[in-house]
């Protein structure tokens, strides 16, 4: 009787625990929608055709995670190689690969291969110089291709990625080669999941559909040999994304369970904080799941969570941790052993004789927790039914995020990429999600309205006849019947023709536009960026307005200049954005845009009293900015075109001030155009 006792004190203590890891990763509605929000960035970010790469979301934020440590892991997939497995038959639609390779798992480490190229094409300059000659073939050096990927200045090596910050999102990015089928090496994997039941079949099969990856890093049991740079890890982050979506919430929040504690216990009091990671953690969920796929429940949830951390400590006491897909690879191999080993594994003992009372131990989780050990009974005070209750402004706020954070920005000029795009974005179409046919709607007007701003901004020839007036006629009515029956955000029509008056020399025209516009926006409640207003949204909610009506009579979005549009004034810092960063646009926030446009409005009809009212405009938005108006992604940009004002006034030392404060930025990305107009500045 006793024991039972204990038991159902345990049992209440684990369906508590159970609601506050749920508290702290999220419902299961909030985390489907962060999902949502990144499939949308996956299919959008993939729609054009003429790109040579497919992007490829991995990493704990697209699992659904939002901790603190939470990174994004980009697999750049290049689109016109294809990696067969050496007993595949070559089939004719893979002749119209322009590359083809074979992969070579012989004489190798498990879990690595040797990439063996049948064909190349030409104009694949990466592939190409990574080639190297062998008695057997032509092979692809992982490390030539690492290097090359990595040649980035604002990028540092992690592994076979690069790891940096772009635009607020600090992420992994590898270069990757796509195998589209299931390689032997992991066909234990299909016969445990058709055995154990999990996955579902229908999970299995898309993850055998979806083949595997091959990464550029070399393994770690053969670091000496002549062959060690032609190695290549085959990855299954594409099927661990599948495995991880494909958890029930109980499962999911063990897994979350699993990394807080790896973050804040384990790595806090090992002595080798690197010598465990988050992929470790989820090997041993997967295989807990994998063991025993149906009894999960929040009554059992500590159970299973004090499972996979006995799992974890059986491994490094033996010094094997086998990979979920081929555990013949073993990961420790090379990282743990030795005295670290025991050392490691003294540790774990040590955390682990303390019994469920080490999960005190974790800052995030202590209060709840110390209340939950000495009061059990406070586990009735609130149903599992009813921590899928999410206050409403909340789950809007999420549901906007998914629609309004990435859409990506698009620089199309041909009217045939157009058209291969906005079919792709129709086929979205097909779904019964409201958010998702939001943000697919404001895509096809997004594509339209980039389609209208190249016809509108993109330089003109100097001559011109009567055949060439009238072509540029019909592009300008183009361009602004799409942009009357196009909008995306609040007022970016006004912003995109507010640029066109200016450039093509309508400076009374564009003023006039610039009041109006910031009359609206000075009149009107509104939210820019990721500053979603709650009381804003629960409005907008009582009063029955749909997602598309709030994005585009709500948000205000960023001001997008393209290499081929963007104005004069900013050549300089588009040019030097696009040397370091690779993308092809610069972003700017819409206030500092409509004022600085004003500003050089004012200075070409010389109303030289109006341009220093909106020199001082500029100067209180960016010393007196609170985070709301500016995001700190865009303050170095915004500090840049305070200078370039300041520059154009004669205020050279105000300008310096403005440059130092750019150039000292962590998002600027143009340092070189920032060091160019300090030295114009003459001041040494």
């Amino acid at each position: 009787m006793a024991a039972s006792s204990v038991d159902d004190e345990l049992s209440l203590i684990s369906r508590g625990l159970y609601m506050i890891v749920s508290d702290i990763v999220g419902p299961e509605c909030i985390v489907a929608l962060r999902r949502q929000k990144w499939d949308i960035w996956d299919a959008f970010s993939n729609c054009d055709s003429y790109k040579k790469e497919t992007k490829v979301l991995s990493g704990s934020m697209a699992e659904g995670f939002y901790f603190k440590s939470s990174d994004l892991d980009f697999m750049h997939i290049d689109r016109n190689a294809i990696v067969c497995t050496s007993d595949i038959r070559i089939t004719t639609p893979m002749y119209n690969t322009p590359t083809i390779l074979i992969m070579e798992t012989e004489n190798v480490s498990p879990g690595f291969a040797f990439i063996r190229c049948l064909r190349c094409e030409q104009n694949n300059e990466l592939l190409k110089h990574s080639l190297v000659l062998r008695t057997t073939g032509m092979y692809i050096s992982s490390r030539h291709i690492r290097e090359s990927f990595m040649s980035t200045s604002i990028s540092t090596c992690h592994g076979p990625c690069q790891t940096s910050t772009i635009l607020g999102y600090e992420g992994d990015h590898a270069f990757t080669l796509r195998c589209p089928v299931w390689p032997k090496e992991a066909i234990s994997f299909v016969n445990r999941s058709l055995r154990q039941g999990w996955p579902s079949l229908d999970t299995l099969t898309l993850i055998c559909k979806d083949g595997c990856l091959m990464v550029p890093i070399n393994s770690k049991q053969q670091q000496y040999s002549d062959m060690t740079d032609l190695q290549w890890r085959i990855s299954f982050s594409l099927a661990e994304k599948t495995l991880v979506h494909s958890m029930n919430h109980c499962q999911f929040l063990c897994y979350g369970l699993s990394k807080l504690f790896l973050n804040e216990v384990l790595k806090k009091e090992s002595p080798y904080e690197d010598l465990l990671c988050s992929y470790f953690m989820k090997t041993a969920v997967f295989w807990e799941i994998s063991d025993n796929p149906s009894d999960w429940s929040p009554l059992n949830f500590l159970f299973k969570f004090w499972n996979v951390f006995r799992l974890l400590i059986n491994w490094v006491s033996i010094g094997y941790c086998p990979n979920f897909f081929i555990p013949e690879n073993n990961m420790f191999q090379g990282k743990i052993y030795g005295e670290t080993q025991v050392t490691l594994l003294d540790t774990l003992r040590d955390i682990y004789m303390d019994g469920y009372w080490s999960l005190l131990r974790c800052p995030s989780l202590h209060d709840s927790i110390s209340k939950l050990i000495t009061q059990p009974e406070i586990a009735y005070t609130l149903s599992c039914d009813e921590l899928e209750y999410v206050p409403l402004s909340m789950i809007e706020k999420r549901k906007l995020h998914s629609i309004f954070q990435f859409n990506l920005s698009i620089n199309v000029t041909k009217t045939e990429e157009i058209i291969k795009i906005l079919i792709k974005t129709l086929l979205m179409m097909k779904t019964d999600s409201a958010e998702i046919k939001c943000a697919v709607r404001l895509r096809i007007n997004h594509v339209l309205q980039a389609y209208a701003q190249n016809l509108f901004l993109s330089p003109k020839p100097t001559y011109f006849n009567k055949s060439r007036n009238r072509m540029m006629y019909k592009d300008y009515k183009a361009a602004k019947t799409i942009l009357c029956r196009t909008q995306t955000y609040f007022c970016m029509n006004y912003f995109i023709l507010i640029q066109q008056m200016y450039m093509t020399g309508n400076y009374h025209r564009a003023i006039e536009m610039i009041h109006y516009t910031r009359h609206k926006l000075q009149s009107q409640l509104y939210m820019y960026g990721w500053t979603l207003d709650d009381d804003i949204i629960m409005t907008a909610s009582q009063q029955g307005m749909s997602y598309d009506t709030v994005v585009k009579s709500l948000i205000v979005g960023d001001i997008d200049m393209y290499e081929n549009t963007v104005i004069e004034e900013l050549k300089l810092e588009c040019l030097a954005y696009i040397q370091t960063v690779g993308g092809d646009l610069l972003s700017i926030q819409p206030l500092v845009f409509l004022n600085f446009i004003l500003f050089l409005c004012y200075t070409r009809i010389s109303e030289n009293h109006r341009r220093y009212d909106i020199l001082d405009e500029l100067h209180t938005l960016l010393y007196h900015n609170d985070g709301h108006h500016i995001k700190i992604t865009h303050k170095a940009i915004s500090w840049e075109i305070l200078g370039i004002c300041q520059q154009l006034c004669g205020d050279r030392h105000g300008a310096y001030t403005s440059y130092i404060h750019a150039l000292d930025d962590e998002y600027n990305y143009f340092k070189q155009a920032t060091v160019a107009r300090i030295n114009s500045l003459g001041i040494y």
